[in-house]
């Protein structure tokens, strides 16, 4: 007897001792994993901060070259005037200022006499202005007297001198609003000049900005691991990056700046921490929780000694309770955040899901349901996505590596992009998560939006002068023609065209460029360049043709197609192109052909225009009146 209740007393023992390992590695479990989730947020969120200020960074950049090149490109409409205070120069800068959304523009002589868009004539006080501007640089300010708008000013030159400048008031809420980040995320960002005076403070329900000097702002706050205020003013004078992290009335905030690379601006991109606390804490408590139900289990563990029959069946349902909470806590976490965490189990040859946005959810189905052909088959991957996705299935089949490829899946009805990494590779488990990474796919459509904008001239589609003569420079210096037959530079003006601007007016005028600028793609082909230089001239660089003869067909059809009339009768203007052709020698220049093209143009309107006319290395050539 004494023998069989020993031997009971040591199963129950036994369980006991097996319960509180059961337990003890749940518990550490628990808090490794715990710590990895709150770090990887914030690793995550920090590395999105970087990536945002990045973003921010270039916009701004682009957004001011691109008002820069839009004053270079209509400074032409001005060289024809010897003086600027005419009604028709007031209407060209009225123009300016609707076309790109200046607050007013002007142009003004080397002396400051000015002129603006309202007709109002002054002096222009600012020296630094035409100290850059007689310097021919273009010139880019500070907000002025905090009223949120810069001025942007390029020199115009006449015969490579300088007689004036062209300059414009722009808001600087305008590029703030191009950036288009929500107002109540938990990152935003703030721009300051070297002095710490803000540029552009963040509307951002977050920001804690009341002063209009950001090291004023920051003598109010709570600077974490040593740094001072005036280590962080030191780096920014000196043009470095950096980071540091504050809090404020018991708020804190990750930052991180860099220079914008405009005027010793910087920009201060900030992260939110309530965002990772909040949830964390709600984690916490779960955590608690958690650990009290441990301990109240070890203590009835440990007050179920001698019953042991009862004890088992305590045991066992603690062991449900420990699951469930388990559970819970992984579906609490990710209704936290968009990444889904997957595992596949190679020896059952199973994929498991874990998902939870709404309802908590796991989806377990045979790999075989994952083989490429499979999802597309069923639309969830598309055709473009077939050989990416492909790649990724049979290296994770064959316990192979991937380098963290980003995948378009159709997810719950919808096609989002994903980041896939794999965490934990072993012989017959393979465990990772799929990453949100809708915003950086959006975010760099985004910048080659912008990119694409300030590519091209925004009437026409053609590219513009800047980014014509940069290709073809690059062409020329790569020795990428001339390989094949000839090449040649093309430049057009429209015969007539102020006349039919003046007369028929500007609509007519756009009307057009438009048609002409659609007539010369039509001619020529995907691989000739074509762009706008200003008003009515164009250019065409004409990439490997058989011969000089096709150059002359060219020219020919452009002529044809150019020819046309706009107006009613008794009010019509005829239109047609004079047309300068450089065939390309060896080392040369956009610079040298456009200078060639030009005396090229020059002859076709001493000759009554209407016409062609080329310069080739070895003799000229031309046609008028097509």
């Amino acid at each position: 007897m004494h023998k069989k209740k020993s031997r009971k007393r040591t199963q129950i023992i036994s369980l006991i001792l097996l319960g509180m390992i059961l337990l003890s590695v749940a518990f550490f479990t628990f808090s490794a994993n715990f710590n990895k989730v709150h770090n990887l947020l914030l690793e995550k969120d920090i590395e999105q901060i970087t990536f945002t200020s990045n973003f921010v960074t270039k916009l701004i950049q682009t957004e001011i070259e691109g008002l820069l090149m839009n004053l270079e490109a209509s400074q032409k409409m001005f060289l024809e005037y010897s003086e600027y205070n005419t009604e028709s120069a007031v209407n060209n800068l009225k123009e300016i200022c609707e076309d790109f959304q200046f607050e007013k523009a002007g142009i003004a002589d080397l002396e400051g006499n000015s002129i603006d868009s309202t007709g109002k004539r002054e002096k222009l006080q600012e020296e630094e202005l035409l100290t850059s501007i007689r310097n021919n640089e273009n010139y880019v300010s500070n907000v002025i007297d905090l009223s949120d708008v810069m001025i942007l000013a390029v020199p115009i030159c006449r015969n490579d001198s300088v007689v004036g400048v062209i300059w414009g008031y722009y808001r600087i809420e305008k590029i703030s609003e191009k950036i288009d980040l929500n107002k109540t995320s938990h990152r935003y960002f703030q721009i300051i000049d070297d002095t710490g005076v803000y540029i552009s403070d963040s509307s951002n329900v977050n920001s804690f900005a009341q002063d209009v000097n950001v090291w004023e702002e920051m003598k109010r706050y709570e600077i974490a691991d040593g740094i001072t205020i005036e280590e962080i003013r030191e780096n920014v004078e000196n043009g470095e990056k950096g980071e540091f992290y504050f809090s404020y009335k018991g708020k804190g905030r990750y930052v991180t700046y860099e220079p914008l690379g405009i005027n010793n601006w910087y920009v201060f991109s900030v992260l939110v921490e309530e965002y990772l606390t909040d949830y964390v804490m709600q984690i916490e408590r779960i955590f608690s929780y958690l650990l009290w139900g441990v301990l109240a289990c070890i203590a009835l563990i440990a007050g179920a000694i001698g019953y042991s029959t009862y004890r088992t069946t305590a045991y066992i349902k603690a062991q449900n309770d420990k699951l469930s909470s388990k559970n819970s806590l992984l579906f609490m976490v990710l209704k936290h955040t968009n990444d889904i965490p997957f595992e596949v189990d190679l020896a059952k040859r199973t994929l498991t899901i874990y998902r939870s946005k709404e309802t908590e959810k796991t989806i377990c189905k045979s790999l075989d349901y994952y083989t490429p052909d499979n999802m597309l088959k069923n639309r969830l991957i598309s055709a473009d996505e077939y050989e990416n996705y492909r790649y990724i299935y049979e290296n994770i089949v064959n316990r192979k590596k991937i380098e963290s490829p980003v995948l378009k899946v159709r997810i719950d009805g919808i096609w989002d992009y994903n980041k896939v990494h794999i965490n934990i590779m072993d012989e017959d488990r393979v465990i990772g998560f799929l990453e949100d990474y809708n915003e950086q796919v959006y975010q760099s459509e985004k910048i080659n939006e912008i990119n694409k904008k300030n590519q091209t001239d925004p009437l026409t589609s053609l590219y513009n002068r800047e980014y014509f003569s940069r290709r073809v420079n690059k062409l020329l210096k790569e020795n990428q023609i001339g390989e094949v037959g000839e090449s040649a530079l093309f430049i057009l003006d429209l015969d007539y065209f102020k006349q039919a601007n003046d007369t028929l007016g500007h609509l007519i005028g756009d009307q057009i460029l438009k048609e002409s600028a659609l007539a010369m793609k039509s001619i020529v082909r995907s691989s000739d360049l074509a762009g706008r230089l200003g008003g009515d001239e164009f250019v065409l660089f004409i990439r490997n043709v058989r011969n000089l003869q096709a150059i002359h067909i060219c020219a020919e059809k452009i002529n044809c197609a150019l020819q046309r009339t706009y107006g009613e009768e008794g009010k019509e203007v005829a239109i047609s192109a004079s047309i300068g052709i450089a065939v390309v020698t060896t080392e040369t220049t956009f610079e040298e052909l456009y200078q060639m093209a030009d005396i090229a143009l020059y002859k076709v309107k001493e000759k009554g225009r209407n016409g062609y006319h080329i310069i080739t290395k070895e003799k000229e050539s031309d046609k008028y009146g097509i």
